[in-house]
């Protein structure tokens, strides 16, 4: 972006700071900026150099740091992006993503990126605009069979990723400035080699295949395969139908939220002042001191309250006690991501032992999450309760790999004992009796189910009601 651009959502200028000095000072987050000075450089490894090193994508890079301004997801662009900027300006990049060839991973501002999702930049790129969300699990991969290495994922302003979601190949979500909308991609997801456009949504569960685009304002039903042009663009064939007002409504809220974390996560790393001041922050900010990854690793407490209107204090996991019952505690060692008020009936060590790697219970937006006790998880298994909400589930707990289990608004969801859900299945507000079994690949919403249920391998229930198998 240059300084006739307008700046990205939820920016100001700062009172006596020119637009041309602040957007040169971005590119730097160390330099010093006066009203009617010039910007003094002082940051040797500001993105302006970055940019002219040779990088496995060679000249494909410096476009996409530009138009929007982005910056490469490498040290020490990590987890705070740009290098040193306050909290309420920033990315926050989770510590645990993987990121593979940072220097083909262009990123914008204010985005957060969570636990374990993947940014796969060894074979083509990857360039993320702003204030978006790439959530938990999720992967991104340009070329991901190493065929293609001048294909680019683009990710636009506002979009959501959702949780265990994968893009891959060319492919195109979203738009940026002035064409940007609000645009998701639900949980679970496969959009590949196609193009979503702004304020379209793919359900969760669905696949988009390559070559195709999504129109704006339409929605990919859940568990859908659109492989053509024409199933994309004729909601009779039964593959779309038009985004509704609420639909709209939810991605808005969720995108809010998600910007609400990233300030809040990025002042739990950087704001730590028994840290000291971070050398080479800009001194005229303030606020800015050595990063603390304890607070941000394993098993920890969430942003406060004024980072996050969906919770009313700060708050963090708990575990069984000999003696105590379940106690609070800070365990920035523990192999999964967990913050906020997940409440697990089991010690501590020996839940760590029963999950799998990758795994990611977050109650920093809805809480408490609790679980009776775990009887084994697989990796990259998701649990969360976006936008508030309850989750309870009961004892024995297991998930395959890919689970993804969340609640919502509104919404005290209800896992009984002994209950079983399948690799990849979604869950979405659903509560399920004790023994209950969920296939593979099954996608729920807003359901209820009674003990002993079994729900077949891709099986979709929407609203209490059978809607078919997902198609791919």
């Amino acid at each position: 972006m240059d300084s006739g651009e307008p700046l990205p959502v939820g920016f100001r200028e700062p009172d006596g700071e020119p637009i041309a000095c602040l957007i040169e000072r971005m590119h730097s987050p160390m330099e010093r900026c006066r009203a009617g000075r010039r910007c003094e450089r002082s940051f040797i490894g500001s993105v302006l150099e970055l940019e002219e090193r040779q990088t496995p994508t060679g000249g494909m890079i410096s476009p996409l740091l530009v138009n929007p301004i982005g910056y490469l997801a490498i040290h020490p662009n990590t987890p705070v992006l740009p290098f040193a900027t306050p909290s309420t300006k920033a990315t926050y990049i989770d510590p645990r993503v993987k990121i593979v060839n940072g220097a083909s991973v262009v990123v914008g501002l204010q985005d957060f990126i969570g636990p374990y999702a993947t940014l796969n930049g060894h074979s083509g790129a990857i360039k993320i605009g702003n204030l978006t969300s790439v959530l938990d699990n999720s992967t991104l991969a340009p070329d991901p069979g190493g065929k293609n290495p001048q294909a680019v994922i683009q990710i636009g302003d506002e979009v959501v990723i959702g949780f265990g979601a994968t893009i891959e190949g060319a492919s195109t979500i979203g738009g940026y400035f002035a064409a940007g909308q609000p645009t998701a991609i639900g949980a679970g997801a496969l959009i590949d080699g196609a193009t979503v456009q702004p304020g379209a949504i793919v359900s969760p569960r669905a696949r988009v295949g390559p070559g195709v685009t999504i129109p704006s304002g339409d929605m990919v039903l859940p568990g859908m395969n659109v492989t053509t042009q024409a199933e994309a663009d004729t909601p009779k064939l039964g593959f779309v139908a038009p985004v509704t007002a609420p639909e709209l409504s939810t991605i808005t809220q969720t995108i809010a939220q998600n910007q609400g974390l990233t300030v809040g996560y990025s002042q739990l790393y950087q704001g730590n002042a028994a840290t000291g001041v971070n050398i080479g922050a800009n001194p005229t900010i303030g606020g800015v001191y050595f990063g603390s990854l304890s607070s941000i690793l394993g098993a920890n407490r969430q942003p406060g309250p004024n980072r996050d209107p969906y919770e009313t204090s700060k708050s963090g996991p708990e575990f069984l006690t000999p003696h105590q019952g379940l106690v609070g505690t800070s365990l920035s060692t523990f192999p999964a991501r967990i913050s906020g008020k997940v409440e697990i009936g089991m010690r501590a060590w020996r839940a760590a032992h029963r999950m799998g790697r990758a795994n990611a219970f977050r109650a920093d937006q809805g809480q408490p999450i609790s679980i009776g006790s775990i009887a084994h998880t697989g990796e990259h298994v998701t649990i969360n309760s976006p936008l508030g909400g309850t989750l309870a589930i009961g004892k024995d707990f297991r998930a395959d790999s890919g689970a993804v289990i969340l609640s919502g608004p509104d919404v005290n969801a209800v896992l009984g004992n002994h209950v079983t859900i399948g690799a990849g299945a979604v869950l979405d507000r659903a509560s399920l009796g004790s023994g209950s079994t969920v296939g593979a690949g099954a996608y729920l919403f807003n359901s209820t189910f009674p003990a002993d249920t079994v729900i077949p391998p891709n099986a979709i229930y929407l609203n209490g009601q059978y809607a078919g198998q997902v198609q791919w």
